[in-house]
């Protein structure tokens, strides 16, 4: 994903709740191959949140999580 950041037209456009809005409907569509016991939180949720840290910069994988 961070190398994907340099490819965006506009990298410097402010994002908006539309933006977001939309990045959650497209990740509610991610299957989730979590057991029905091992989920503590949606997995919409969990991608998000790692979307927003890849975005702000995270690089490595205890960064993001």
């Amino acid at each position: 994903m961070p190398a994907g950041l340099g490819q965006l037209a506009l990298s410097n456009a402010r994002t908006t709740e539309e933006d977001a809005a939309a990045l959650r409907r497209f990740l509610d569509l991610v299957p989730d191959p979590r057991g029905r016991n091992g989920r503590r939180y949606p997995a919409h949720a969990l991608l998000c949140a790692a979307a927003a840290a890849v975005l702000t910069g995270a690089r490595s994988l205890i960064a993001i999580s």
